[in-house]
């Protein structure tokens, strides 16, 4: 995928591009631990170390196995959440996403429209994709919101699926047949 910019509304927008300036804005918004328990992989406290691995990860990973994109301010450009899509190694019409937001945005209704517009950009950058799957711990429920508003459905709850800081964790299984 070339280097692209979408506007999302009149606030927002989002782009495929992540670079070592971003790093203050992944501490400042990624440094909460709402956001730590909310998500499989993001650490707290977040580091500059983080950020920087991260970085590198996003740009090694295989654009036909991973779809990222930053979310930004219209007004600034600042990097105030992310997300993306992972495609199954063993059957590529199959992606998962994930997403999180900082936290001075939460509750304003950005990420439906975020999501909605990723899952309009992916239906053309992998045209084979028809499936995409949420997997989303038990006790969030702004983001199961989050997905019922972009037409995802529940397929059920598979327990004790994922093990973090020690505890084993059911996962509600959201689905969209794109």
């Amino acid at each position: 995928m070339t280097s692209s910019h979408y506007k999302v509304d009149a606030e927002l927008y989002v782009t495929n591009q992540l670079t070592h300036e971003d790093i203050p804005s992944l501490i400042k918004y990624l440094n909460n631990q709402i956001i730590h328990v909310n998500t499989l992989n993001i650490p707290y406290p977040y580091t500059t170390k983080d950020g920087e691995n991260f970085i590198e990860k996003v740009k090694s990973a295989s654009v036909d196995s991973t779809c990222f994109f930053t979310i930004r301010l219209n007004a600034n450009n600042e990097l105030i959440g992310a997300c993306g899509l992972y495609r199954s190694v063993k059957n590529k019409t199959i992606a998962t996403i994930g997403y999180w937001l900082g936290e001075p945005y939460w509750h304003r209704g950005l990420m439906p429209k975020v999501v909605k517009k990723i899952i309009e950009i992916i239906r053309i950058e992998w045209k084979n994709l028809v499936r995409i799957e949420a997997h989303i711990f038990s006790w969030n429920k702004a983001s199961m919101r989050v997905v019922e508003k972009c037409d995802f459905e529940f397929e059920g709850i598979l327990r004790k699926l994922v093990h973090k800081d020690g505890e084993d964790i059911d996962v509600h299984s959201y689905a969209l047949i794109i």
